[in-house]
């Protein structure tokens, strides 16, 4: 898989970090996708996006689209603030659970799969 990430930087994880560790997601969920970019905004941009796609007058943690995963900084850091561990750690959270929306999966509408995959995902790349 290709991975391009663009958007502002994310501190203690590099571009190179952040595309390595999509790859690694997406091998611990069996899953394939060919291509996949990755792209950090603010909460004015998802707040938009949001909005324009979801009719949710809201910012949020991450969006996906296919090939796109969307995420924001601003939010992200508040929900690191708030669940006491790093940005860095936040971020991969929010790749891994877009990476399993980007495979076809909705933990709004299954019955759990979802969930259960993204927790054993997250023990596989060392997210617990």
């Amino acid at each position: 898989m290709k991975v391009d990430v663009a958007g502002a930087a994310v501190p203690r994880l590099s571009r190179r970090q952040i595309a390595s560790f999509a790859q690694r997601v997406l091998r611990a969920a069996r899953g394939s996708i060919g291509e996949l970019s990755i792209a950090f905004v603010d909460d004015a941009t998802m707040r938009a996006l949001n909005r324009r796609f979801r009719r949710k007058n809201t910012t949020t943690d991450v969006l996906t689209f296919p090939d796109e995963i969307v995420i924001s900084l601003d939010q992200a850091r508040r929900q690191a603030r708030d669940e006491k561990h790093s940005l860095a750690t936040e971020v991969r959270y929010l790749i891994a659970h877009g990476i399993l929306h980007a495979m076809g999966l909705d933990h709004e509408t299954d019955e759990g799969e979802m969930n259960a995959l993204e927790m054993r995902v997250r023990r596989k790349v060392g997210l617990v």
